[in-house]
């Protein structure tokens, strides 16, 4: 195992593949700061370049770029309400008001040491699990995957605020949304009113621009003036301060990095879920939840955290049993079998030092993007004081050009556009954009596994499977734990009301 590590290191440390890895750090940055692109696209634009060179090159181009997004999808997410990709969605919730206030400097500093972090103990996850992985992947089947998808609907209650009801009405919505094209199972057209356009579905991209980064230019545009708050003319804290804030918070970077991994290992699920999952707990087992969505730093390190350690994760059953972690992986499945790799229970054996050098890419790559990323911040945090003349304009030109770069279609502009009115009405309205999402999100994970649990397991899955049967006590726990605080919480104060009367 050893020489295995040290032959992974050695494959890496050549000009040429130090060379292709700076170069994709820095391509995936920019691409990442592009809303609706993100890893995948990133990957798939660089994978005709990558022929011809060495093995360990052409992953650090690759790998080095994937990994670059995963910050670069946090600035836009964290300066402007604007998440570069799905996996950085749960960021705008307390990274946006931080720029508010006039930490961005602070925000944007916490999000890349707990990517890195996270990051590193991702890497460190797939060196010493290999042995261990396979029987536990092995062992889950559809309704284990059924039942953490519906943990993640748990959070709808922790974006909630002063309704449930419209809580709930927002997640539905976003279930529908979801519904729209073609039935995964059966194939059947749903709400699609014979457009051929929309047998694809909404994009989920698509409509994150439009709910988040249109409609807040919409507001923006109504408001005047700039993104900070009126009373903010200047950076209140610096980029070293949310170093020292990730690195204060380590038991929670810990225990999202291994979440992160976690949801890795699992074929599918990818780390849009993640995040959520990752916000959620951050949230579950705050001390003060009350101060999440308000611009909490944990609010910011926790999703990092995962999203980096995802990777680490993902590689798992992608090197093990040729089955995508996630759907960046699938591009990497492709470059394997342009350079002659084949995936398997075999690489772990016959070619361990490339799983290695895979390790020491996500390690390095993570840090030279960190390294980048600090030293940009400063200057980045800068951006949010512009004037809203300049910055609706700006915004709005790049997230119409996401969108349409996402799959190429004018109609997807229009899409986002039309989001970006619902978007508006429902801040208006004060409901929940956040919960919308969730339920887009998890809406085609939980009908493909239900479908899949009854067809194998019967009506009765949830009874006769034990794990399926302990995770849903589990979530019927952690759905209850926020009302019995609130109740406890008001249960304390009525006293205290009493007495002052």
């Amino acid at each position: 195992m050893f020489e295995a590590i040290v032959g992974g290191l050695t494959m890496l440390l050549t000009p040429q593949a130090m060379l292709f890895m700076l170069i994709g750090v820095i391509y995936g940055l920019m691409v990442g700061i592009l809303p609706g692109l993100g890893g995948i696209v990133a990957m798939a634009l660089l994978l005709p370049f990558a022929y011809g060179y060495e093995t360990a090159a052409m992953l650090a181009l690759l790998l080095g770029a994937h990994i670059a997004t995963i910050w670069g999808s946090s600035v836009t997410g964290i300066l402007f309400k604007v998440p570069g990709a799905a996996k950085s969605l749960a960021l705008i919730f307390d990274g946006y008001p931080l720029t508010q206030q006039g930490h961005a400097s602070r925000a944007l500093g916490a999000s890349a040491t707990a990517a890195l972090m996270g990051g590193i103990l991702g890497a460190i996850f797939l060196a010493v699990s290999i042995p261990i992985v396979r029987p536990i992947m092995l062992f889950l089947g559809p309704s284990e995957y059924l039942m953490m998808a519906l943990w993640g609907l748990t959070i709808i209650a922790t974006f909630s605020e002063g309704s449930l009801l419209k809580g709930l009405v927002a997640a539905c919505i976003g279930v529908l949304i979801a519904f729209i094209g073609m039935d995964p199972v059966t194939a059947t057209p749903r709400f699609t009113f014979g457009s051929i356009f929309l047998l694809d579905g909404i994009s989920f991209p698509v409509a994150m621009i439009g709910l988040f980064a249109v409609a807040e230019m919409m507001k923006l545009f109504v408001k005047g003036g700039s993104i900070l708050d009126r009373d903010v003319t200047e950076q209140r804290s610096t980029v070293l301060d949310g170093v020292k804030d990730a690195f204060r918070h380590w038991w929670l970077v810990a225990r999202s990095s291994l979440l992160g991994v976690w949801i890795g290992v699992l074929p599918g699920i990818g780390a849009s879920v993640g995040g959520i999952a990752a916000y959620a707990q951050a949230v579950q087992t705050s001390k003060t939840p009350e101060r999440f969505g308000k611009g909490a730093i944990e609010g910011v390190i926790a999703p990092d955290a995962t999203v980096g350690a995802n990777e680490g994760g993902g590689l798992m059953p992608t090197l093990a049993f040729g089955i995508p972690g996630g759907e960046s992986m699938a591009i990497l499945l492709i470059a394997f079998i342009s350079m002659g790799v084949t995936p398997g229970p075999q690489m772990l054996t016959s070619n361990l030092d490339l799983v290695f050098a895979m390790m020491w890419i996500i390690v390095l790559a993570n840090a030279l993007t960190t390294l980048i990323g600090l030293a940009a911040s400063p200057y980045l945090a800068r951006l949010p004081a512009m004037n809203a003349n300049i910055m609706v304009p700006l915004v709005l030109s790049v997230c119409f050009i996401g969108a349409f770069a996402t799959r190429g279609y004018i109609e997807d502009v229009v899409v986002a556009a039309i989001f970006g009115g619902i978007g508006y009405i429902m801040e208006k309205y004060n409901y929940s954009r956040a919960n919308l999402v969730i339920g887009m999100v998890l809406a085609e994970m939980i009908e493909r596994n239900l479908h899949i649990s009854l067809t194998l397991y019967g009506d009765s899955f949830i009874f006769t499977r034990p794990i399926t049967l302990m995770m849903f006590i589990f979530i019927i726990v952690t759905t209850a734990l926020p009302f019995y605080r609130n109740w406890r919480r008001n249960r304390a104060a009525a006293p205290a009301a009493g007495g002052g009367q």
